[in-house]
């Protein structure tokens, strides 16, 4: 029904612009002339709006997010209303086109449906901001940084320097994990030492406490905490420090190698397994 529309309505037109050249005659062809240089001039007027629009955001330090989605707006529209007005200046009746763009608009919001979703929901992102660029989010089983927000996807770049593109629809819709969020980030370091009388709790959290005081980027406030988890046979020794969140890797590579070392160092019993244990009470 919508194809046999959009026919009816191509060949009203095309029957329009035959008529409208039968009657114009040579001012027809002046009339395109001019038609073509004011598009050619309009579209360079354009293009330095486009670069007058992006320099004055840089300027007043608007949201690096917001930008690209602003200037691509105000591009598409004011080429809209540009060949808009060049088609009202030739004189070619706009009915027609009209009713064929509501044919062909109705066709293309049937067929891409998860395009429009998408791009609500990149209005969505916009609007709510659940994430900004360079904020490490995850999300869909992917986890990254942020580095373009578009209008139909998202792109993020995980640790191995993979590039994944994720639909705004999906991710609208979606759990957001967004990791930068707050200021700062908790380190969870767990070690597990068998039970027995070697194992001093209190010296093993002295000691932990020691070393996280040792590095200046694992915050005083909130202060280091130590916990222990007793199980069969087994102590699992839970560190939790806390850092701004840009050090975070860094704290975690230090508190994985620094617990180690002193594991080996104070030679702490390695835990059995629940069948050894049970046998070592036979």
């Amino acid at each position: 029904m919508l194809l046999l529309q959009a026919e009816a309505t191509g060949n009203e037109i095309f029957k329009n612009i035959v008529n409208w050249f039968t009657t114009n005659g040579l001012n027809a062809v002046q009339k395109i002339v001019i038609a073509i240089i004011v598009l050619w001039i309009g579209f360079k007027v354009i293009g330095f709006v486009k670069r007058k629009l992006q320099a004055s955001f840089e300027k007043h330090t608007l949201d690096a997010t917001l930008r690209p989605v602003i200037i691509s707006i105000v591009t598409v529209v004011l080429k809209i209303l540009l060949i808009i007005a060049i088609i009202g200046y030739i004189g070619i009746p706009m009915t027609s086109f009209v009713a064929l763009l509501g044919a062909a608009g109705l066709a293309f919001g049937m067929a891409l449906s998860g395009t429009i979703q998408n791009f609500a929901g990149g209005i969505l992102i916009l609007v709510f901001r659940p994430f900004k660029l360079g904020d490490y989010i995850a999300t869909q089983g992917f986890e990254g940084t942020v580095m373009s927000i578009k209008i139909f996807s998202t792109t993020i770049n995980t640790v191995d320097n993979k590039e994944i593109t994720l639909p705004n629809g999906s991710l609208s819709a979606g759990n957001i994990t967004n990791y930068s969020a707050m200021e700062n980030r908790r380190v969870d370091i767990k070690l597990q030492v068998a039970a027995g009388n070697n194992v001093n709790l209190q010296k093993i959290e002295a000691d932990i406490k020691t070393i996280c005081a040792r590095n200046v980027q694992i915050l005083q406030t909130p202060e280091t905490s130590v916990w222990f988890h007793i199980g069969p046979g087994t102590v699992t020794i839970e560190t939790r420090a806390w850092c701004k969140v840009g050090d975070y890797w860094t704290v975690y590579d230090y508190l994985q190698r620094a617990i180690y070392d002193y594991n080996v160092r104070e030679g702490l019993p390695c835990p059995y397994t629940v069948i050894d244990w049970l046998k070592k009470q036979e």
